[in-house]
């Protein structure tokens, strides 16, 4: 339970303020709620925020708690349980941003984290392109998760029996990402946003690549499709990433909509539906399909 009150406390302040609250997920930034922002303040064209295509504001704070029906992890199937729950909190000051994130399995004898991240970042705007330096700890301490073969590097096609080929404790990295969008944002039509991560291990080798291609949507008016959508094609490259085996691993589609109460002045959240899909490019690489909801509360 070395981290179970932090969870607990993040679960209750979210049933408090809002029912079935839930978390972005943490490795696409900058956050959806952020992207909406950025096309209201320049319809037309990025260049009509004089504030910068971001626009850090003095303060910012969220809350968040959903539902996933798969977990994956880098790439490996980590969980596989019916009653997967996360939650995410985060501070942000002017650009710099401090984050916890927990996952939990409610169907579980174990009841405490199954994962916490805690995560701290710098974002800022360059010519129209958003880029965020970042730290991550992942904490998998309480996790019995299991990984497959070591060659398989995408997935697995049975997992190892706990705790013989155990997951790491404790993983730690640091973040580059970068996100550009193309000149004009308009409201009412079709946007695109390309998008570079790279995730580097610092307490030992391992190197991720990920370069993604999202097509949005943000309408001003509500429709049954959500008053936002996104369709984004993710492929990823790992240099011995908890393998030791390098090249392209696979592909991701990952498709949003989001319900943003806010812009109707009917209460400070978005709710996100999400279907995942993960292709990988070997016969020995698994193919994956999740689903999750999220609520997310913003101050």
């Amino acid at each position: 339970m070395r981290y179970g009150w932090i969870v607990v406390v993040l679960l209750a302040l979210c049933t408090v303020l809002g029912e079935n609250l839930q978390a972005e997920p943490m490795h696409y930034l900058p956050r959806l709620r952020q992207i909406q922002d950025l096309v209201k303040r320049a319809t037309g064209s990025r260049y009509n925020d004089k504030r910068g295509a971001l626009g850090n504001s003095e303060f910012s704070a969220g809350l968040a708690l959903g539902y996933t029906s798969d977990y994956y992890w880098r790439g490996f199937q980590l969980f596989d349980s019916d009653l997967l729950m996360y939650g995410d909190g985060y501070v942000n000051i002017y650009g710099v941003e401090a984050s916890v994130y927990g996952l939990m399995d409610f169907g579980s004898e174990r009841q405490r984290p199954k994962e916490m991240d805690y995560r701290l970042r710098y974002q800022f705007e360059i010519e129209g392109t958003i880029v965020s330096v970042g730290y991550c700890f992942y904490d998998f301490s309480g996790s019995d998760g299991g990984l497959g073969k070591k060659d398989q590097g995408f997935g697995n096609q049975g997992k190892e029996v706990f705790p013989d080929n155990r997951f790491p404790s404790g993983i730690q990295e640091v973040q580059l990402h970068m996100t550009y969008f193309t000149s004009v944002l308009q409201q009412q039509g079709v946007n695109l946003q390309f998008a570079a991560n790279i995730f580097q291990r610092i307490d030992d080798e391992g190197t991720r690549i990920e370069t993604s291609v999202t097509l949005f949507v943000d309408n001003p008016t509500f429709t049954i499709f959500g008053d936002y959508f996104s369709l984004t094609t993710t492929d990823v490259y790992q240099h011995r990433y908890l393998t030791n085996r390098s090249g392209f691993q696979g592909q991701t589609t990952h498709a949003r909509i989001v319900y943003n109460l806010e812009k109707y002045r009917m209460a400070p959240l978005f709710i996100v539906l999400e279907a995942i899909y993960y292709a990988g490019f070997h016969k020995d690489l698994v193919d994956g399909f999740y689903f999750g909801v999220n609520v997310n509360l913003r101050f």
